[in-house]
């Protein structure tokens, strides 16, 4: 299934991606104000936009906002070192339990050393299949320019085109993306993918990638 999208010109969510029957907004996390937590959105927030997103898009109707405060109810207050703290991440562990919390298929994969090509294939056939891909993007060696963010960032790749561009949902104002919409293909997402990952049974992030980056397939019932 193609994805589509619409450009909405509001500076919190400028656009919003459909797939079949089912939409969601493409939040932009830096704009987020709303809430007593907005800070863990507006700093560290992409997995839980890419999450909430997902969800839209399996026929879940959430915010990047009440999926982060699931994912505090589910896992705790996130802390550094035994202190609470702002700038933990969201980790592909994490995800995973929070879809299975709603019914939904979802399973994480790390990407092995020298491996970051191998990846990349399977998340174009998991797109081609049908699925969302989330997964985590680095500036390195191979992509000193990351497109997705001059940092580490989840993003949600959305679908496949039938001329191989893959539409990506960013919510980074700091990406290339034009109002969070990004089109891409698997060679370049091979390239952005922290490479040596093996994730563990983390929930939220550690500061360790190794651990907690690498991506995840969601499965859509269509």
């Amino acid at each position: 299934m193609i994805p589509e999208y619409t450009l909405t010109a509001n500076q919190l969510t400028p656009a919003i991606v459909s797939l079949g029957k089912y939409s969601t907004p493409v939040w932009i996390q830096q704009n987020w104000q709303e809430g007593e937590y907005a800070v863990y959105i507006r700093n560290n927030g992409c997995g839980h936009c890419c999450t909430a997103m997902a969800l839209n898009l399996c026929g879940i109707e959430t915010t990047p906002y009440e999926e982060y405060l699931l994912c505090r109810e589910k896992f705790g207050v996130p802390k550094q070192h035994g202190i609470e703290t702002e700038e933990n991440f969201h980790s592909v562990s994490g995800i995973v339990k929070i879809m299975a919390h709603y019914g939904i298929k979802a399973e994480c994969f790390g990407v092995p050393q020298g491996e970051s090509k191998k990846a990349s294939e399977h998340i174009e056939a998991a797109l081609k299949n049908g699925s969302l891909v989330i997964f985590w993007s680095h500036p390195g060696c191979k992509l000193p320019d990351n497109p997705f963010s001059p940092g580490e960032h989840y993003v949600l790749a959305v679908g496949i085109d039938e001329g191989g561009r893959i539409l990506i949902a960013n919510s980074s104002e700091r990406s290339s993306a034009k109002d969070g919409i990004q089109f891409t293909n698997s060679e370049t997402i091979g390239k952005a993918l922290f490479e040596g990952c093996e994730p563990q049974d983390f929930t939220w992030g550690r500061h360790d990638l190794l651990h907690s980056g690498g991506y995840v397939v969601v499965e859509r019932k269509i």
